[in-house]
């Protein structure tokens, strides 16, 4: 995953959170970590043990609970259980989610407000939420959430608005499958 820089709102510190250093693949360590994994650095609910040379990638990462003034606590990672996260280069917005807790994104009120985020961005960019668990990806739609298949590169998948009798609803096409 690309990392992007960004400011994040003063008031939403990480606090006790760290769930983005289990969550993401890390590859500019000594030693690369797999996503779903606990950075070796990483001292869960303190934070990074190396924080005083915390590589810049680490440093200038934000989640988007961090970024958006207008997420309520309750979308904070570790209290979600997930991350959300524009840190994806092919995804307009990314769901981590954490492997111990493989439904998280599909509780309430995530579920309503994740599938009201996933129609407006098929609206206005044609492409949609892409939850990952583990080494599992999904698209996320406002009705549904399609298992990508394995091999499928994100930028291979087109989606299609079609009509039914329910209204406007959107599906993936993956290649060769």
């Amino acid at each position: 995953m690309k990392w992007v820089e960004a400011v994040p709102v003063d008031s939403k510190p990480c606090g006790a959170c760290s769930l983005c250093c289990k969550l993401f693949d890390i590859d500019w360590l000594e030693a690369p970590k797999p996503a779903g994994k606990w950075c070796p650095h990483c001292k869960p609910g303190a934070g990074c043990k190396i924080w005083q040379s915390l590589p810049s990638r680490c440093a200038t990462y934000y989640c988007v609970w961090r970024l958006d003034p207008d997420l309520a606590p309750i979308w904070r990672p570790d209290v979600a259980r997930f991350i959300l996260s524009h840190a994806h280069e092919e995804a307009p917005l990314a769901v981590l989610v954490d492997p111990a807790f493989p439904d998280a994104h599909r509780r309430e009120p995530y579920a309503r407000m994740l599938a009201e985020t996933a129609r407006g961005i098929l609206e206005g960019r044609g492409s949609t939420l892409v939850v990952f668990v583990g080494q599992k990806r999904t698209l996320l739609f406002p009705d549904a959430e399609i298992p990508i298949p394995d091999g499928v590169q994100l930028h291979e998948i087109r989606i299609e608005a079609q009509t039914g009798a329910g209204g406007r609803f959107w599906r993936p096409t993956f290649p060769n499958h």
